[in-house]
């Protein structure tokens, strides 16, 4: 009976560590997935910004020529509706730029507090290992603590009768 429940016992503590190995697996993958969406989203916006800058930068200048002088101003007036045309669309530009990092920031923050919570959950599944293993090593020792008990009533028998025991 004890033996029946001793096997049944290491039998549910190797499938809790299997489980908890499969966990630390997943877990870790799904970190790492989630860390390389990150990067990724994090260069795209990079990029945005770069590209934002720059354009900014070339309307500035557009701004200011067209400033110079009233007498190029015929000359300049088709100039100046294409400038325009190009700052509508940069604003447009920068208003989906604008939503575009704030979508990024809060699908950078759901990752981080997604990334917290899998450091959570590691701990949790750390200190569960820790606890398996420290009751593997109790399990461990009591069950070389009954072979000696098992040896030394298998060594009284035979003092007793004096014929081994099997």
């Amino acid at each position: 009976m004890k033996r029946d429940v001793s096997f049944s016992l290491l039998g549910l503590i190797m499938l809790l560590c299997l489980g908890i190995a499969a966990a630390s697996v997943y877990y870790q993958y799904t970190y790492t997935d989630l860390q390389s969406k990150y990067e990724v989203s994090n260069d795209t916006l990079q990029k945005t910004m770069t590209d934002y800058q720059e354009k900014e930068k070339f309307l500035d200048a557009a701004l200011q020529n067209l400033s110079l002088s009233e007498e190029r101003e015929e000359v300049l007036g088709g100039k100046y509706q294409e400038v325009e045309t190009e700052k509508v669309g940069l604003q447009t530009d920068l208003a989906e730029a604008n939503e575009a990092i704030k979508a990024l920031n809060r699908q950078k923050e759901n990752l981080e507090s997604e990334v917290d919570k899998l450091k959570v959950d590691k701990s949790k599944l750390e200190y569960e290992v820790a606890t398996l293993e420290s009751d593997i090593d109790g399990l461990d020792r009591e069950i070389n603590d009954l072979e000696g008990d098992i040896d030394r009533l298998r060594s009284q028998i035979i003092g007793l009768n004096g014929t081994p025991v099997v």
